[in-house]
C-alpha cells in the first residue's frame, strides 16, 4: 500500500502543507486509528528519545505543545490527584476558558475537555504536533513499573481520546480554520508496543494504534 503524503492528520478543506522534508525523505509510516480506513486518520506516532526542535521542524510542522505524563503519578505531596493535575493542565495547554476548565480527567467530563480541545484546533495557523513526554510503563520505561505508572498511561489514554474525539468533531462540523493535528507519544517506542491501550472510569475501553515517528526524519 502507498504511504499518505503526509503524517498529519488534516481536514480534507485545508490547504495544502508546504514540504519541508530533504529531497527524497520519506514521509512517517502513519499510525491508523481502529476500525479505520481512511488514510487521513494517521496521527498517533511514537518515538524512544526526545524530540528536538529540528526533529519537528523537519517533520513540517509548525507549533508543539507539551504534556509530561512524569506529573501523572500519584505524589503525596500534591494536593490534586493525577486525573485533577492532568485536568487542569490539558485545559491551560490548550487554553480552555476558566469556565470551562473540568475539574477533573472523567467520562463524566469528556464532553467539556472535547469541546475545548475542538476548539484549540482551529485558527491555529499551521499543523500542531501534541508530544506526551515520558510515555511507557514497565522495566526500563520512561515512568517505570508499578501502579503509579500504570494509572499515568491510562490518563494518557483517556487524552488521547478526547484529543482523537475532538479531531473528528471539528472536522466533521466543517470548522474553518482546522488545524492538521498529530501526537508524539515521547518514549513509548522503548516498551515494544504498537498500541496504547486504557479505560475510562465507567469501564469503557480504549484502544489506539502507534507506529514509528522516525521515518520523518533524514536518514
Amino acid at each position: 500500500m502507498e504511504r499518505p503524503k503526509s503524517a498529519v492528520r488534516r481536514p480534507a478543506s485545508s490547504r495544502a502543507r508546504p514540504s519541508s522534508l530533504p529531497a527524497g525523505a520519506a514521509p512517517p509510516i502513519p499510525a491508523r486509528l481502529l476500525d479505520s480506513d481512511d488514510e487521513d486518520s494517521h496521527w498517533l506516532f511514537s518515538t524512544a528519545y526526545r524530540l528536538t526542535t529540528t526533529d519537528i521542524s523537519l517533520a513540517g510542522f509548525t507549533t508543539a505543545v507539551l504534556l509530561d505524563a512524569m506529573r501523572w503519578q500519584p505524589n503525596p505531596e500534591d494536593e490534586l490527584s493525577p486525573e485533577e493535575t492532568a485536568a487542569a493542565e490539558v485545559a491551560y495547554t490548550f487554553g480552555f476558558p476558566e469556565s470551562s476548565t473540568p475539574p477533573v480527567i472523567s467520562l463524566a467530563n469528556k464532553s467539556i475537555i472535547v469541546e475545548g480541545l475542538k476548539h484549540a484546533f482551529v485558527g491555529r495557523g499551521g499543523d500542531l504536533l501534541i508530544i506526551f513526554q515520558n510515555v511507557g510503563s514497565g522495566e526500563g520505561s520512561a515512568l517505570g513499573e508499578g501502579a503509579g505508572a500504570d494509572r499515568a498511561m491510562n490518563i494518557v489514554a483517556m487524552v488521547l481520546d478526547c484529543v482523537n474525539a475532538a479531531y473528528a468533531a471539528a472536522d466533521a462540523e466543517g470548522l474553518e480554520g482546522l488545524a492538521g493535528v498529530s501526537v508524539v507519544l515521547e518514549g513509548f517506542a522503548r516498551t515494544g508496543m504498537f498500541q496504547i491501550a486504557g479505560s475510562w472510569d465507567s469501564g469503557q475501553q480504549i484502544q489506539l494504534e502507534v507506529q514509528a515517528f522516525t521515518d520523518a526524519l533524514p536518514s
